[in-house]
């Protein structure tokens, strides 16, 4: 009955695997087709993303360096063509690159050139004629000249696995048929033979199966002639693969072993030159999940029953083995690292006292050579030749463990150790040397610091002492200062006091005296001789200069006792310099000096118009009067940010720098007796000009060369005003915008007029 059957079922299972085969084939077909679509469709959706976000952003677009690293970027798929054209359908990049294409139009690809020009061909993947085959493409709009990116697939790539794929499932049908044809034909040949062994044969193979299974091994048979193996159902499942009853051909075992482990031809031609008797190696195969596995084969090379050379023997899984070594070696690899990169002194004996590690740091500080602590060198010899201390001490505590010693050593270089000896759980012995100079050279220190500690709390208790009876001291002295300080104070006050009322008493004979010399001067009342004229020329100077200095006297007492009140309003500070320049113009004119005056057109600030006045006109002066005749006096005015800078120079004698330093101070005259004789003055010029400018808020610095002449500059703060820096400064409205127009209008046109 199974005779008849089993052939009937065979050609019933062959028309049902080709047909099985053909709906397979055709429905890979069309998953092959439907995954090229989701491709392509993802790479437009991609490119039409990216080509938004740049016009978006506002980023220039290129063509082709947009079209290289679109390549670069690996997202095409392989073997789809690219095309850049321009808004006229002009080819003007491409991938892969064909210079032939450039410039020509891409519609003279395709067949219809109506499924690229589209409304929505920019949203769906189209099915094309494309160079004389099917493609399916998809077109992306470019962001600037209405240009577009084209993709075209062709059929012939996409599915080309498909045909490889179809083309080996063929060739596995056919080759399918053709075994079970033959295995049909020895079936009638050898069942009758099979159903006698059939069972004996099944208990053994199991019985097999069942130990190589537990023992991890697998049974192997190579036919070397016919390049066919037999696996163990256990050999399968070592490799995870599902078992399968019958042999494996040569090429599809070849792929699972590893590359770099030699292949399976190398062994066969060794095999069949009769090279080899039997094959004991270690070798890694690839388990079904992707992942080496360590593989022992032992086999003996022996001829079979048709005359065909066979390799036949076991193979066991040893990865679990391989990886013990591998661990084992990474352990002993990490801990020989460790000992030679500890800062301590390391040498470990066996129980035969014989070297098995050292460091280089123990070769270093014992004087030795990598051949004198080898291993296998016994310790005895070691510490024989090693570089022995000049001083030892034994240590004793209760700290040490058991078996453990330990000893201070100093080194015939100086350093100090402390060695520790223990012994090991197998009875060799390690000494651990660690430094141990600073700790030594710390001890010292610290019996040194006590010491000086002392020494020092000793000097603190004596100087805290004399501390206490200096702080007395200061005391006493600080009540004396007081009570100096206001007679000091007082003494100022009276001084101040004193110069007033001086003043003041002097002015009226001083008016007198000038008003009487002037009647004369006149000669009001009649004529009077030359002598006597020249007299009275000489007494109206003198008590002018008198009246001045009185004057002068009165108003450095005022500043000093904190009592000059500044009256701030609005000036024009162009104007106010040159109607000082004009006043001095005549004193100029007189000794032939070139006054040169450089100011702006204006320049407004709050100040106290008479004290400004005052300053300027006591610089010019001095400029003038110190000046030689023939020389040149030059002003400038400008301002700078907020500020108003006011420079006067002149071609006088010039300073010593020494003397520099007393300039500003009341009654400080500078300069020789010849230079005195000629220039009258006070002395307080300076200081007094000095102080107004330090009370509007200024700074006020003079720089000079003997032989070069002086330079005096000031700079005054446009819109700040002095009443926070003077005491009892009192600030006076400011002028209206009328009256400063009547003041420039009137006197500032003269003042320039006469400059």
């Amino acid at each position: 009955m199974s005779r008849r059957v089993i052939p009937a079922l065979v050609l019933l299972f062959l028309v049902t695997l080709a047909a099985s085969r053909l709906t397979l084939t055709l429905g890979d077909r069309s998953s092959y087709v439907e995954d090229a679509h989701k491709d392509l469709a993802t790479v437009t959706a991609l490119l039409t993303t990216s080509l938004k976000l740049m016009e978006s952003s506002g980023v220039d677009f290129d063509r082709e360096p947009f079209a290289e690293q679109l390549v670069a970027s690996d997202i095409l798929p392989a073997g789809a063509l690219l095309f850049v054209t321009d808004r006229d359908g002009l080819v003007v990049a491409s991938h892969p690159v064909q210079a032939d294409l450039i410039g020509k139009s891409i519609y003279g690809f395709v067949s219809d050139p109506r499924e690229l020009l589209g409304v929505d061909a920019a949203d769906k993947i189209v099915d094309v004629s494309f160079r004389g085959g099917n493609a399916i493409a998809a077109t992306a709009d470019l962001p600037v000249d209405g240009g577009k990116i084209s993709l075209f697939w062709p059929e012939a790539d996409y599915l080309a696995d498909w045909r490889q794929k179809t083309a080996i499932g063929v060739s596995l049908f056919v080759l399918t048929g053709a075994i079970l044809l033959l295995v049909l034909k020895a079936y009638f040949r050898q069942s009758r033979r099979a159903e006698d062994y059939s069972g004996l044969f099944n208990e053994a193979h199991q019985r097999v199966d069942i130990a190589l299974s537990r023992g991890m091994c697998g049974l192997w048979d190579w036919d070397i002639g016919r390049g066919q193996m037999y696996w163990s159902r256990s050999m399968y499942e070592i490799l995870g693969m599902k078992p399968t009853d019958g042999v494996m051909a040569f090429a599809d075992v070849a792929p699972l072993l590893h590359p770099d482990d030699g292949g399976l031809f190398h062994v066969a031609r060794r095999v069949a030159a009769g090279k080899i008797e039997h094959l004991d190696q270690v070798f890694r195969m690839r388990r079904a999940d992707g992942e080496y596995i360590w593989i022992r084969g032992r086999a003996n090379v022996t001829q079979g029953a048709d005359g065909e050379v066979h390799l036949i023997g076991i193979a066991a899984d040893v990865s679990e083995q391989k990886e013990l070594v591998r661990r084992t070696d990474e352990a002993n690899h990490r801990l020989m690292n460790t000992i030679e990169n500890i800062s301590e002194t390391f040498l470990l004996c066996d129980h035969e006292q014989k070297v098995v590690v050292c460091n280089s740091i123990y070769r270093k500080t014992f004087g030795l050579d990598e051949a004198d602590v080898a291993a296998g060198t016994p310790v005895d010899k070691v510490l024989r030749k090693a570089r022995r201390p000049i001083r030892q001490i034994t240590l004793d505590g209760d700290e040490l463990m058991a078996g453990e010693s330990a000893v201070e050593a100093q080194m015939p270089d100086g350093r100090w150790l402390l060695i520790s000896t223990r012994l090991t759980a197998d009875g060799g012995t390690v000494w651990v040397g660690t430094d141990i100079t600073q700790i030594k050279h710390h001890k010292t220190l610290t019996k040194d610091s006590k010491q000086k500690l002392l020494a020092t709390i000793a000097k603190l208790e004596a100087a805290t002492t004399d501390a206490e009876r200096k702080a007395d001291q200061l005391s006493e002295l600080n009540l004396r200062y007081i009570v100096e300080k206001e007679r000091a104070e007082s003494a100022s006050r009276a001084k101040t006091a004193f110069l007033a009322n001086m003043s003041h008493e002097l002015r009226t004979p001083l008016n007198a005296i000038l008003g009487f010399s002037d009647i004369m001067r006149q000669r009001t009342f009649g004529a009077i001789g030359d002598k006597y004229g020249e007299y009275v020329d000489d007494i109206h100077t003198s008590g002018t200069h008198l009246l001045t200095m009185i004057d002068d006297v009165l108003k450095m007492a005022t500043i000093e006792s904190g009592r000059l009140e500044l009256f701030s309003e609005e000036v024009e500070f162009s104007d106010l310099v040159l109607e000082s320049a004009a006043m001095i113009e005549p004193l100029a004119k007189k000794k032939n000096i070139a006054l040169s005056i450089e100011v702006p057109e204006a320049l407004t600030m709050v100040s106290d118009p008479r004290a400004t006045s005052q300053v300027v006109l006591s610089l010019l002066s001095n400029a003038v009067k110190f000046t030689p005749d023939g020389g040149t006096v030059r002003l400038r005015l400008r301002q700078i940010g907020r500020a108003a800078m006011l420079t006067i120079a002149d071609d006088g004698p010039g300073i010593p720098q020494p003397a520099l330093a007393k300039l500003g101070l009341p009654f400080s005259q500078i300069g020789n007796e010849l230079v005195r004789s000629k220039c009258h003055g006070t002395g307080l010029g300076i200081a007094i000009a000095k102080a107004l400018v330090n009370l509007h808020g200024g700074r006020f610095r003079i720089g000079s060369r003997v032989g070069d002449g002086t330079i005096v500059s000031l700079r005054l703060p446009v819109m700040t005003e002095p009443a926070a820096r003077a005491g009892t400064t009192s600030l006076a409205a400011p002028a209206t915008n009328a009256a400063m127009a009547s003041r420039r209008a009137g006197k500032a046109p003269a003042a320039r007029a006469a400059a």
